[in-house]
Protein backbone atom coordinates (compact mmCIF):
# COMPACT_ATOMS: atom_id res chain seq x y z
CA UNK A 1 0.00 0.00 0.00
CA UNK A 2 2.90 2.19 0.94
CA UNK A 3 4.68 1.49 -2.05
CA UNK A 4 1.31 2.50 -4.44
CA UNK A 5 0.80 5.51 -2.63
CA UNK A 6 4.71 6.79 -3.19
CA UNK A 7 4.48 6.16 -6.27
CA UNK A 8 0.91 7.84 -6.77
CA UNK A 9 2.85 10.79 -5.10
CA UNK A 10 5.64 10.83 -7.54
CA UNK A 11 3.30 10.85 -10.53
CA UNK A 12 1.61 14.00 -8.78
CA UNK A 13 4.66 15.79 -8.11
CA UNK A 14 5.86 14.65 -11.69
CA UNK A 15 2.35 16.23 -13.04
CA UNK A 16 2.73 19.44 -10.99
CA UNK A 17 6.02 19.73 -12.49
CA UNK A 18 4.91 19.82 -16.02
CA UNK A 19 2.07 21.97 -15.21
CA UNK A 20 4.19 24.67 -14.26
CA UNK A 21 6.88 24.47 -16.59
CA UNK A 22 4.24 24.59 -19.59
CA UNK A 23 2.39 27.63 -17.51
CA UNK A 24 5.87 29.31 -17.15
CA UNK A 25 7.07 28.76 -20.43
CA UNK A 26 3.64 30.26 -21.49
CA UNK A 27 3.77 33.26 -19.58
CA UNK A 28 7.38 33.89 -20.78
CA UNK A 29 6.36 33.78 -24.33
CA UNK A 30 3.17 36.21 -23.46
CA UNK A 31 5.41 38.29 -21.98
CA UNK A 32 8.08 38.50 -24.96
CA UNK A 33 5.78 38.22 -27.65
CA UNK A 34 1.96 38.93 -26.55
CA UNK A 35 -0.60 37.35 -26.30
CA UNK A 36 -1.77 36.96 -30.08
CA UNK A 37 1.85 36.07 -31.43
CA UNK A 38 2.00 33.45 -28.78
CA UNK A 39 0.88 29.88 -30.28
CA UNK A 40 -0.04 26.58 -28.41
CA UNK A 41 2.41 24.90 -30.29
CA UNK A 42 5.36 26.71 -29.86
CA UNK A 43 4.57 26.72 -25.80
CA UNK A 44 4.63 23.09 -26.26
CA UNK A 45 7.76 22.95 -28.33
CA UNK A 46 9.68 25.41 -25.89
CA UNK A 47 8.05 23.28 -22.73
CA UNK A 48 9.29 20.30 -24.38
CA UNK A 49 5.53 18.50 -24.45
CA UNK A 50 3.61 17.65 -26.80
CA UNK A 51 0.40 19.68 -28.07
CA UNK A 52 -1.65 16.69 -26.42
CA UNK A 53 -0.07 16.99 -22.77
CA UNK A 54 -0.50 21.02 -23.14
CA UNK A 55 -4.63 20.35 -23.52
CA UNK A 56 -4.08 17.81 -20.68
CA UNK A 57 -3.33 20.62 -18.38
CA UNK A 58 -5.25 23.38 -19.40
CA UNK A 59 -8.16 23.93 -22.03
CA UNK A 60 -6.87 26.45 -24.00
CA UNK A 61 -4.38 29.24 -24.46
CA UNK A 62 -7.04 31.79 -22.50
CA UNK A 63 -6.54 29.34 -19.29
CA UNK A 64 -3.04 29.97 -19.18
CA UNK A 65 -3.24 33.67 -19.64
CA UNK A 66 -5.96 34.09 -17.31
CA UNK A 67 -3.90 32.18 -14.35
CA UNK A 68 -1.99 35.52 -14.44
CA UNK A 69 -4.57 36.63 -12.15
CA UNK A 70 -3.51 33.65 -9.42
CA UNK A 71 0.00 35.22 -9.95
CA UNK A 72 -1.26 38.45 -9.04
CA UNK A 73 -2.72 37.35 -6.17
CA UNK A 74 0.48 35.24 -5.12
CA UNK A 75 2.54 38.24 -5.35
CA UNK A 76 0.44 40.68 -3.51
CA UNK A 77 0.43 38.29 -0.81
CA UNK A 78 4.25 36.96 -0.88
CA UNK A 79 5.59 40.41 -1.51
CA UNK A 80 3.30 43.09 -1.30
CA UNK A 81 1.71 42.84 2.20
CA UNK A 82 5.00 42.26 3.92
CA UNK A 83 5.79 45.74 2.66
CA UNK A 84 2.28 46.98 3.82
CA UNK A 85 2.97 45.55 6.73
CA UNK A 86 6.03 46.83 7.49
CA UNK A 87 4.89 51.00 6.39
CA UNK A 88 2.33 50.15 9.29
CA UNK A 89 4.35 48.61 11.67
CA UNK A 90 6.73 52.60 10.95
CA UNK A 91 3.60 54.41 11.46
CA UNK A 92 1.84 54.99 7.94
CA UNK A 93 -1.56 55.78 8.21
CA UNK A 94 -3.76 53.78 5.91
CA UNK A 95 -4.52 56.67 3.18
CA UNK A 96 -0.61 56.15 2.74
CA UNK A 97 -1.24 52.24 2.77
CA UNK A 98 -3.70 52.64 0.22
CA UNK A 99 -1.09 55.02 -2.37
CA UNK A 100 1.50 52.07 -1.61
CA UNK A 101 -1.42 49.36 -2.19
CA UNK A 102 -1.63 50.66 -6.17
CA UNK A 103 1.85 51.78 -6.75
CA UNK A 104 2.55 47.98 -6.58
CA UNK A 105 -1.17 47.42 -8.38
CA UNK A 106 0.42 49.51 -11.30
CA UNK A 107 3.44 48.28 -11.08
CA UNK A 108 2.36 44.58 -11.60
CA UNK A 109 0.46 45.08 -14.57
CA UNK A 110 3.60 46.93 -16.15
CA UNK A 111 5.45 43.80 -15.33
CA UNK A 112 3.29 41.38 -17.48
CA UNK A 113 3.76 43.18 -20.31
CA UNK A 114 1.67 46.24 -22.23
CA UNK A 115 1.09 43.30 -24.89
CA UNK A 116 -0.76 41.14 -22.33
CA UNK A 117 -2.53 43.56 -20.09
CA UNK A 118 -4.22 44.85 -23.21
CA UNK A 119 -5.74 41.46 -24.02
CA UNK A 120 -6.94 41.01 -20.32
CA UNK A 121 -8.85 44.58 -20.51
CA UNK A 122 -12.19 43.69 -22.11
CA UNK A 123 -15.84 43.27 -21.26
CA UNK A 124 -15.27 39.53 -21.77
CA UNK A 125 -13.00 39.09 -18.97
CA UNK A 126 -15.37 38.63 -15.97
CA UNK A 127 -12.58 37.44 -13.79
CA UNK A 128 -11.85 41.32 -12.81
CA UNK A 129 -15.42 40.81 -11.09
CA UNK A 130 -14.49 37.59 -9.16
CA UNK A 131 -15.30 38.42 -5.38
CA UNK A 132 -12.72 36.64 -2.66
CA UNK A 133 -9.23 37.19 -4.04
CA UNK A 134 -6.36 38.02 -2.29
CA UNK A 135 -5.18 41.18 -3.15
CA UNK A 136 -9.11 41.87 -2.18
CA UNK A 137 -9.18 41.29 0.89
CA UNK A 138 -5.71 42.59 1.36
CA UNK A 139 -6.65 46.11 0.56
CA UNK A 140 -10.55 45.51 2.46
CA UNK A 141 -7.80 44.86 6.06
CA UNK A 142 -6.11 48.17 5.29
CA UNK A 143 -9.20 49.81 4.71
CA UNK A 144 -10.89 48.77 7.81
CA UNK A 145 -8.07 49.25 10.08
CA UNK A 146 -8.30 52.47 8.71
CA UNK A 147 -12.46 52.82 9.87
CA UNK A 148 -11.22 51.38 13.03
CA UNK A 149 -8.80 53.62 13.92
CA UNK A 150 -10.26 56.74 12.74
CA UNK A 151 -8.69 57.36 9.97
CA UNK A 152 -10.87 56.57 6.82
CA UNK A 153 -14.65 57.68 6.47
CA UNK A 154 -17.45 55.19 7.46
CA UNK A 155 -19.86 57.34 5.53
CA UNK A 156 -19.23 54.26 3.03
CA UNK A 157 -18.64 50.43 3.46
CA UNK A 158 -15.74 48.86 3.36
CA UNK A 159 -16.89 47.22 0.57
CA UNK A 160 -18.01 49.90 -1.49
CA UNK A 161 -14.59 51.46 -1.14
CA UNK A 162 -12.86 48.69 -1.96
CA UNK A 163 -15.20 48.53 -5.40
CA UNK A 164 -14.46 52.29 -5.78
CA UNK A 165 -10.80 51.97 -5.54
CA UNK A 166 -10.52 49.33 -7.83
CA UNK A 167 -13.09 50.59 -10.69
CA UNK A 168 -11.02 53.73 -10.04
CA UNK A 169 -7.40 51.95 -10.78
CA UNK A 170 -8.70 49.60 -13.39
CA UNK A 171 -10.05 52.57 -15.30
CA UNK A 172 -6.60 53.80 -15.14
CA UNK A 173 -4.82 51.17 -16.47
CA UNK A 174 -7.39 50.72 -19.38
CA UNK A 175 -6.60 54.37 -20.23
CA UNK A 176 -2.76 53.26 -20.44
CA UNK A 177 -3.59 50.24 -22.67
CA UNK A 178 -5.41 52.69 -24.92
CA UNK A 179 -3.01 55.04 -25.01
CA UNK A 180 -0.15 52.33 -25.99
CA UNK A 181 1.48 52.33 -22.58
CA UNK A 182 3.44 55.33 -23.77
CA UNK A 183 2.77 57.12 -19.99
CA UNK A 184 4.65 55.47 -16.41
CA UNK A 185 1.24 53.57 -15.09
CA UNK A 186 3.16 53.66 -11.72
CA UNK A 187 3.32 57.26 -11.25
CA UNK A 188 -0.47 57.85 -12.75
CA UNK A 189 -1.80 55.41 -10.02
CA UNK A 190 0.00 56.59 -7.37
CA UNK A 191 -0.98 60.38 -8.28
CA UNK A 192 -4.81 59.23 -9.14
CA UNK A 193 -4.51 57.46 -5.87
CA UNK A 194 -3.32 60.38 -3.83
CA UNK A 195 -6.60 62.24 -5.08
CA UNK A 196 -9.05 59.71 -4.49
CA UNK A 197 -7.88 58.77 -0.95
CA UNK A 198 -8.58 62.48 -0.03
CA UNK A 199 -12.06 61.98 -0.17
CA UNK A 200 -11.68 58.84 1.77
CA UNK A 201 -10.26 60.33 5.08
CA UNK A 202 -11.72 60.71 7.86
CA UNK A 203 -12.89 64.57 8.56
Amino acid sequence: MAKVEKQLTLRQLQADATRKKIYDVAVKLMEDKGFQKTTIEEIATKAGVSVGTFYHYFKSKEAVFFDLFKKADEYFEHTVAPVLEKAADAGMPASGQIVLFFRHYGGYNVSRGFANISQLYNTKNQLFTKKGRYMQQLLKRIISKGQAAGQITKEMKADEILEFLFIANRGIVYDWCINGGTYDLVAKAESYTKILVKVLVAS
